[in-house]
């Protein structure tokens, strides 16, 4: 097998870490021979099965000025109403609880992003930029090179096989951990979470769980169900991400030994475990059941 290209720079992995790198490199090194491997096929479902729907101030910043893409995320996104996080273990009424959170919407913006919509524009995005950009392909093996030497990666996609050359190797394959696994850096450090997370297509309106007019003037404007909406408790959260697309993410972040996955690990798990937990969250959940559009675990 021939090696067709030599690049300054292969990225192994084209999900939202992998182009926003790409792009980074060529805006700070134009001159740089890119190439981006991601074995998802573009475009991907607006609704993927990926969890970093909600960005804090500080990577919407980097997406919006160091990358320029806030003419996207003006356009597409929800402009976010901060973190909100209430107290709320086994409970439901949220006016009588601790509840952490702005008021009034921060100067800084940050917005809630449907990843498969982000991704795809993202996509297209290196390829406007000059950066070669291969979906639907699989890293079918990996050679290393030391002191100075060239690496080698051989790429499979409906073409066939090809080996590429590259100065610089950059893992972005996520839990693929690509390197990480060749040069055996996997770590145990003792904490072992769970999280399942869905999507259904109606929007979750946590202004509504509370009668009290008061209670709801507080925020300005009178929408937390803009905000990253965490319903806490011992060993967990739950998430609520409103997205453009008209949905609303939902998920359980929890401690392994405290909340054994078997007990969440599908919808109607999931919806038990909840009426325990968060009864409103549950109620809201339950409601909708002819509107999931996925499930998926970790």
């Amino acid at each position: 097998m021939s090696i067709t290209h030599t690049y300054d720079a292969v990225i192994l992995g084209g999900g939202l870490a992998g182009l926003t790198l790409a792009l980074h490199l060529k805006r700070d090194h134009p001159q740089l021979d890119i190439l981006v491997v991601e074995r998802r096929r573009h475009p991907v479902p607006e609704a993927t099965h990926k969890v970093g729907e909600s960005t804090v101030e500080i990577a919407a910043h980097y997406f919006a000025d160091t990358l320029g893409l806030r003419e996207h995320l003006d356009s597409a996104p929800i402009r976010k109403f901060g973190f909100r996080f209430f107290f709320s273990d086994g409970r439901d009424d949220l006016d009588n609880l601790t509840e952490l959170g702005v008021r009034e919407v921060l100067p800084t913006p940050a917005w809630q992003i449907d990843r498969g919509i982000f991704e795809n524009f993202l996509g297209e995005e290196v390829l406007r930029r000059g950066i070669e950009f291969r979906d639907g392909a699989r890293v079918a093996s990996l050679t290393t090179g030391e002191h100075g030497a060239e690496h080698g990666v051989r790429i499979r996609d409906d073409n066939g096989e090809r080996e590429v050359k590259a100065r610089w190797l950059l893992d972005a394959s996520g839990r693929a951990g690509l390197l990480r696994r060749r040069f055996d850096l996997t770590g145990d450090n003792g904490h072992s979470a769970n999280a399942v997370w869905f999507r259904l297509d109606d929007r979750i309106r946590i202004d509504s769980w509370c009668g009290d007019s008061a209670w709801r003037s507080e925020c300005t404007p009178p929408e937390r169900w803009r905000s990253t909406n965490h319903l806490m408790g011992p060993g967990y959260w739950t998430w609520m991400i409103p997205l453009a697309s008209g949905a609303h993410s939902v998920g359980i972040v929890a401690d392994a030994g405290m909340h054994p996955l078997d007990g969440m690990r599908d919808f109607e798990r999931a919806v038990d475990w909840l009426r325990t937990r968060q009864p409103a969250l549950a109620r809201e959940v339950g409601m909708r059941r002819d509107r999931l559009l996925d499930f998926a675990f970790l």
